[in-house]
């Protein structure tokens, strides 16, 4: 589902001056966005509540596909009753995965009451400084340049750096900064075998790698998109990516850690092995620790547990 971060512009404001002539000018709404720390915190908030709400969709799916393998399985070898049984529970688990899915991904549902929360108070401030700012330099209409083309203004109309500068007033550093977030990148994690592929195995633990990491204190990550791209731009694909491809990777992305492995299936039991590097000392092994599990419900716990060993032997900068 393609997500809109519509941080809807309320720019337009006509703002009575009597006895004046009209002083108009224009702010660029999209700049201010991209540039407002309050408005990329919201944005970044939102990316993690739809990141887990995807991950916990995942999970619900899995479950449900695994009974229903498990029944088609043992089919032939169950009795009618056992066959209703089995089945219940298979339609069991798959309600309960379309209601979280319609529940989250539906028109107002939680992705929507998410983007309406983080972002009605940015609206609102947004519209207040647009306010402050014209009256405070004279402007009897300011108009919102990305939603109209200006073809022509002089000099001095522009109100949108002062919108910004004002917007980011609290977030100016007040002494010295003697702390700073660790930067992490997740590679992909390579799928060995086509059983781990046709299962998205790789994605998964990929995925909830990320969402783990994220939420850890002082920490900024790299979009796994950027990563790909860098990836991609140096040929690695089709193929476990290296230490030296995360050393690569994250200089070029001004990481401090990067996070990469492999796992496999066969049958119930999956295996995968995770290795983080530290791109400061251009260490291609830091840590690396093996998982496994034979229950696909537990592998998220498996992956939790090999992560927080990864995470543990970090030192902050």
């Amino acid at each position: 589902m393609k997500l809109c971060y519509a941080f809807v512009a309320v720019l337009a404001l006509a703002l009575a001056v009597s006895a004046q002539p009209a002083k108009v000018g224009y702010v660029d709404s999209d700049e201010v966005i991209a540039k407002y720390e309050e408005a990329r915190e919201a944005k970044s908030r939102l990316e993690r509540d739809v990141a887990g709400f995807r991950t916990e969709a995942e999970s619900l799916r899995s479950l449900y596909q695994e009974a229903l393998d498990e029944y088609q399985t043992q089919e032939l070898s169950l009795s009618e009753e056992g066959k209703r049984a089995r089945m219940a529970e298979v339609e069991q688990l798959k309600r309960r995965y379309d209601l979280f899915v319609e529940e989250v991904y539906r028109k107002g549902g939680k992705i929507d009451q998410k983007n309406s929360e983080l972002i009605a108070p940015l609206v609102q401030k947004i519209g207040e400084v647009v306010s402050e700012v014209a009256k405070q330099e004279g402007f009897t209409l300011v108009l919102d340049a990305s939603k109209a083309e200006i073809l022509y203004s002089s000099t001095g109309l522009d109100l949108t750096r002062l919108v910004i500068d004002e917007l980011n007033r609290e977030y100016a550093a007040v002494g010295p900064v003697t702390e700073r977030n660790m930067v992490y990148a997740i590679l992909p994690v390579f799928a060995t075998n086509d059983e781990a592929r046709q299962e998205r195995i790789d994605l998964r633990v990929r995925e909830f790698i990320y969402n783990l990491v994220r939420v850890q204190p002082k920490t900024d990550m790299v979009a796994n998109a950027r990563v790909d791209e860098q990836l991609t731009q140096r040929g690695v694909s089709g193929r476990a990516a290296s230490g030296r491809d995360a050393i690569d990777v994250g200089t070029a992305l001004n990481v401090d850690y990067a996070i990469l492995g492999t796992c496999t299936r066969q049958g119930r039991q999956i295996d995968f092995t995770l290795t983080i590097v530290d791109i400061r000392m251009s260490n291609e092994d830091l840590k690396t620790e093996t998982g496994q599990t034979q229950r696909e419900e537990r592998l998220n716990e498996e992956v939790g547990r090999v992560v927080q060993v990864l995470l543990a032997s970090v030192v902050e900068p």
